[in-house]
C-alpha cells in the first residue's frame, strides 16, 4: 500500500470515528442536562478519559480494570471498586494529575 492510500484510509477512519463519536455523545449528553456540548468538547472529554484510563493502568498499585472513567466538560467521574482507601486516594490523585481534568467526582467503593 503506498503512502497516498495509507493517508486516505487513515483520514477516512478518523472522519468516521469523529462523526460517530460526536453524534452519539451530543445526543446522550443533551438528555442529561440543558447545557449544550460541542463536538470539540466531546473530543476533549474523550481524550481526558483515555488519558486517565492509561494513567490508572500504568500504576502498578491499582487494579484499575475495576474502575470506570467518564468525563463531562472536564469533570471526571470515577466509579467501580478498589481494595482499600489507599487505592481510592491514589486513583483520585492520579486522575487530578492528568491534563484536561478540571475536577474529580468520586463514586468508587471499597470492596
Amino acid at each position: 500500500m503506498n503512502v497516498n492510500n495509507k493517508l486516505s484510509v487513515l483520514t477516512l477512519m478518523l472522519i468516521g470515528i469523529l462523526s460517530i463519536t460526536g453524534c452519539d455523545m451530543i445526543e446522550g449528553k443533551a438528555s442529561q442536562s440543558n447545557t449544550k456540548t460541542t463536538v470539540g468538547m466531546d473530543a476533549e472529554d474523550s481524550v481526558a478519559t483515555t488519558a486517565v484510563k492509561f494513567a490508572l493502568l500504568k500504576d502498578t498499585g491499582l487494579n484499575s480494570l475495576d474502575i470506570k472513567v467518564e468525563t463531562h466538560k472536564g469533570e471526571v467521574q470515577l466509579s467501580g471498586f478498589v481494595d482499600s482507601q489507599t487505592q481510592l486516594d491514589r486513583a483520585i490523585e492520579i486522575t487530578k494529575g492528568v491534563d484536561g481534568v478540571k475536577g474529580v467526582l468520586n463514586k468508587m467503593s471499597i470492596k
